[in-house]
């Protein structure tokens, strides 16, 4: 997965500005396919790259502790995103394995809760122990 940097040095100017015209072009057609993508439940493709963004961002978490990245240099950002990439070439997979549930549950629960499903029924109130519903 390429990073920003990456994808911000490959292009030139030219390109750049074609790409913000193509984007701004095709707007409204990405803005209904992502609508429509939110009303169906989260695919394994989507869960498994869910996983991914989760691991990279513990890798993250534990290789910049002093939150210093969004301050840093240049060449401080590349050594964090370095250590980073290692982590998650080091202990992604155990990582992965251990947060995939954890994340599959919290993306079914998102998509129950835009659903509508996820709403509790009302009851009656539980002042009073003796009343049980």
């Amino acid at each position: 997965m390429k990073t920003f940097k990456e994808l911000r040095e490959a292009l030139t100017i030219q390109q750049r500005m074609k790409r913000s015209r193509t984007a701004k072009r095709t707007a409204k057609k990405t803005t209904i396919a992502r609508k429509r993508s939110m009303k169906k439940p989260p695919s394994q493709e989507k869960i498994n790259k869910a996983v991914s963004r989760a691991v990279r961002k513990r890798a993250f978490a534990l290789v910049d502790r002093q939150g210093i990245y969004s301050t840093a240099t240049q060449g401080v950002k590349a050594s964090l995103e370095k250590k980073a990439h290692l982590k998650v070439k080091k202990i992604g997979a155990k990582w992965a394995k251990r947060l995939k549930p954890e994340v599959r549950k919290a993306m079914k629960a998102a998509y129950k809760s835009r659903m509508g499903k996820g709403k509790k029924p009302h009851s009656v109130k539980q002042d009073n122990p003796s009343i049980k519903a």
